[in-house]
């Protein structure tokens, strides 16, 4: 990664790379709740009940390609958009490559694993315990001096409901706010995958320009497995986060709407019926725009201005290391699984070896040995667990992003359609006035004339809404590339950071489980040699 910081001296990365990262997660099958049941659940814990909703409408998601064009414009000054200030000192994350041991064992504490303790195993409760700790930053909290409210934002209790034919995932959102825009400080609503998927598109429809955060990718197989329903939920609660946290998506009316309403199918139907004409014709070409991208690839759009092409090419780059990253990931997460079960296998063959040795000194040595081999196994799986956690997620989520800032292209590049067709306009209302200025017959009358100057004068103040409107996208684009740039070192950072105290703790929890097998054995040694 060309913006990851890397502030660790070497003498702790030496310690660090001497630890061997090897580790995954056990999870237990998600349990199909009846329509009655869920009902009878959320009439005792929510203020809103879930519907079945009518069939899904197509979406716009985030695609990978541009339209056609030809674009020149004035060069435009980057002017970043102002960021969030830090929250409060005692809110803050301190995470630091460099920080000291006593802080990694702090902060790793819920994970140390006492060398006479049996591991526990893990089950979906754990899983989102431990998930917790990544997925609920304390960054979540943002106020901003003077009008900035802060927001938390959890996505908890996932439901299957429904029957065989339309069963699907509800979700818990629960709401802690201080803004006056909402009807009390805390709520709760439950959500499905497609009123997340709805959220996404009406913040990008109605805020060309801005990156806006992406939901998680839609899948049709084993969406209801229990380890990617977690996954799932995690994705989709760090994609509020992001936009609770963002500057200009905070105060959306949408996103008001999808946070707190009771009767939310309702108004997302109304907000689609909505005759704001003006409005939303534009938004509508807008979705036309980013529909259209996936036929109308980058590659196909001639870039003028060096500098978004430059971006576009990093952009690109930064996509292929990010999958390639992943596919890494994704290897060391699998290869942690099989040595999990690779060594329980190991001692589990221990145990008739030692049932069947008469010899009762190394029948002890081992039961001691296929025990360790046993809890061993379980750090693996933990350990694998917390590699998805601290860093697939996040490699996943900023390939994610690099879709969105592809829509925000788009809607740059319909901005600049609409600059030129407003030109092209122009240049045939001048045509028609020096048509008839150039007559010299009687039929060219002064109401004429003037009627043709003022189509002209009409004609060159929409081009003028429509470059301003250009620019404006252009500098918007700058600040939010700006953006996401910041965001993504201390992302990438943060997650390496949990990935390395994760690694480091797991292995000392191996050490220790080595150094009992010794204790257990201490005063058998003499007898077996």
């Amino acid at each position: 990664m060309d913006n990851l910081d890397a502030t660790a001296d070497g003498n702790h990365f030496d310690s660090i790379l001497e630890a061997n990262p090897f580790a995954d997660v056990v999870s237990s099958s998600t349990q199909p709740m009846s329509s009655e049941q869920h009902e009878s659940t959320l009439s005792s814990s929510l203020p809103t009940t879930v519907s079945h909703e009518e069939p899904e409408q197509p979406q716009a998601t985030p695609p990978p390609a541009a339209a056609t064009a030809s674009l020149s414009s004035s060069p435009v000054s980057t002017q970043p958009q102002p960021s969030a200030p830090s929250p409060p000192p005692q809110q803050q994350q301190q995470q630091t490559v460099n920080s000291s041991n006593s802080s990694i064992s702090n902060g790793m504490a819920s994970l140390h694993l006492d060398a006479g303790q049996q591991p526990t195993t893990t089950t979906r409760d754990s899983l989102e315990e431990v998930a917790s700790e990544y997925s609920q930053p304390d960054s979540l909290q943002v106020p901003e001096s003077g009008s900035r409210p802060y927001f938390h934002v959890t996505v908890q209790d996932p439901q299957k409901v429904g029957d065989a034919i339309n069963a699907h995932i509800v979700y818990k959102v629960k709401t802690k706010t201080n803004s006056p825009a909402f009807r009390s400080p805390e709520f709760v609503v439950a959500r499905r995958y497609r009123d997340f998927l709805w959220l996404y598109n009406q913040l990008t429809l109605g805020n060309p320009g801005v990156i806006v955060p992406p939901v998680p990718e839609k899948h049709a197989l084993g969406r209801f497995q229990d380890e990617f329903v977690e996954s799932r939920r995690i994705a989709l609660e760090r994609c509020l986060q992001k936009i609770v946290r963002h500057p200009m998506l905070y105060g959306d009316p949408d996103l008001k709407v999808f946070l707190e309403s009771e009767s939310f199918n309702i108004e997302k139907r109304q907000k689609r019926a909505e005759p704001d004409a003006p409005k939303v014709s534009l938004m509508r070409s807008f979705g036309e725009t980013i529909s259209n991208a996936a036929s109308n690839p980058f590659s196909k759009f001639v870039e003028v201005d060096e500098w978004f092409a430059s971006k576009r090419s990093q952009l690109e780059a930064l996509e292929n290391q990010l999958k390639g990253l992943l596919k890494s990931v994704e290897s060391v997460v699998k290869q942690r699984k099989d040595l999990g079960g690779a060594i329980a296998d190991f001692g589990e063959s221990m145990i008739p070896l030692a049932s069947a040795e008469l010899d009762r000194d190394l029948s002890t040595h081992l039961i001691v040995l296929a025990d360790i081999q046993k809890r061993m196994k379980e750090l693996h799986e933990q350990q694998a667990h917390h590699d998805v956690l601290s860093l697939e997620h996040t490699i996943d989520e900023y390939i994610r992003i690099i879709g969105s800032i592809r829509v925000s292209f788009n809607a740059r590049i319909k901005a600049y359609q609409a600059y030129q067709q407003a030109e092209s306009e122009v240049q045939k209302k001048q045509a028609v006035y020096d048509r008839l200025s150039g007559n010299q017959s009687k039929s060219a009358k002064p109401e004429r004339l003037a009627a043709a100057q003022q189509e002209i004068n009409e004609a060159k103040q929409r081009m003028d809404e429509c470059h301003r409107e250009f620019e404006d996208i252009s500098k918007l684009i700058k600040s939010e590339l700006d953006r996401f740039d910041h965001e993504k070192v201390e992302d990438f950072r943060d997650s390496v950071e949990q990935f390395l105290c994760s690694m480091i703790e797991h292995q000392k929890q191996i050490v220790a489980l080595w150094e009992s097998y010794f204790e257990q054995t201490e005063g058998m040694a003499d007898t077996v040699a």
